[in-house]
């Protein structure tokens, strides 16, 4: 363990997942053992097990096992990832986004509570904000969840907020924008761009929704990067706090696609799918990442240019210039 990171062993629920696989290693770097829960959900495999490495096949939800596990292991600080993600599931399926993302959730503070684990930092959402323009701010900008996914993440942040305040644990939440990168199971949008684009033309045609509402978009190793910051810092502070993991730009899905046909040497034309628009989609979700610059010495490496290059690099697609790395 070096000398700066305070806990010795963490447990990472969805440490088998996107962005869980990425922090795995980061943490062993810093010299903490690794307990990875994961039920295989998305369908990526677990690590395998080694000295400071311990993978775990558990559903968050099964409050006997997840409790049997913190006793065995008895962490000293928890990253909870694990959730369902993916918008469109959670809207066609509410009763499974709610039982994963709040009675899973439920369970493992539960089994934390008689674990006497007193740690946690907590993968929340950006689209916890009420919709409004500009930065959204942890201290300005008032909560106000609209879709399915966003009211469980709001409903974790008051579950986890009161379980600290009951059991006298800390938890630091990190309300997380629009990650990217290779191997997101629920990366739907870049990958179908890059197939559309793909097809050879000069002036390939994308169809696509509403190509006008902003994100802020992360590339997911910054993401890996503030949640090991999160971790390093969790001991300061508040013992209830929030933090905006994001870059602090936007782009419109328009540019988004500009850009990558940019860096495919491809003019793009776009053209509008009525039956692609979603019936909830928030114009704009803009991050102010100052806080946790400023708190956690963290700060966001990759821009969206760079980002977007090594996905299409990844996949196989020729990258053109020097935006190749």
């Amino acid at each position: 363990m070096t000398s700066s990171f305070p806990f010795r062993t963490v447990l990472v629920t969805g440490g088998a997942g996107f962005i869980g696989s990425r922090v795995v290693p980061r943490l062993q770097a810093k010299g903490a053992r690794v307990i990875v829960v994961d039920n295989g959900y998305v369908g990526m495999p677990l690590p395998e097990a080694s000295d400071g490495v311990v993978p775990v096949d558990v559903d968050i939800r099964d409050q006997a096992a997840i409790a049997a596990v913190l006793a065995e292991h008895k962490p000293d600080a928890i990253l909870h990832l694990a959730a369902v993600h993916h918008i469109p599931t959670c809207e066609q399926k509410p009763h499974l986004a709610f039982d994963v993302n709040v009675l899973g959730t439920q369970s493992l503070l539960d089994g934390a509570a008689a674990a006497g684990v007193a740690n946690i930092v907590f993968a929340s959402s950006g689209a916890v904000y009420r919709w409004d323009e500009g930065s959204l701010d942890e201290e300005q900008t008032q909560t106000g969840a609209t879709d399915v996914y966003s009211i469980t993440k709001l409903s974790n942040e008051y579950q986890i907020a009161g379980w600290a305040g009951r059991t006298g644990a800390r938890a630091h939440i990190a309300r997380l924008f629009n990650t990217i990168g290779t191997g997101d199971p629920n990366g739907h949008l870049i990958p179908d761009i890059l197939t559309q684009i793909g097809t050879g033309e000069a002036q390939p045609v994308v169809k696509l929704g509403n190509t006008k509402p902003k994100r802020d978009y992360i590339y997911v190793d910054d993401v890996a990067d503030g949640f090991v910051a999160l971790l390093e810092g969790l001991p300061e502070g508040k013992d209830v706090e929030y933090f905006n993991l994001c870059t602090g730009n936007e782009l419109t899905v328009a540019e988004l696609v500009g850009l990558m046909g940019e860096l495919m040497g491809v003019d793009v034309q776009i053209e509008s799918d009525p039956s692609r628009f979603r019936k909830i989609d928030r114009l704009q979700q803009l991050g102010d990442p100052t806080k946790l610059i400023s708190r956690r010495n963290w700060k966001s490496q990759w821009n969206a240019r760079r980002a977007l290059a090594k996905i299409m690099g990844d996949l196989g697609y020729k990258v053109v210039g020097s935006e190749a790395v």
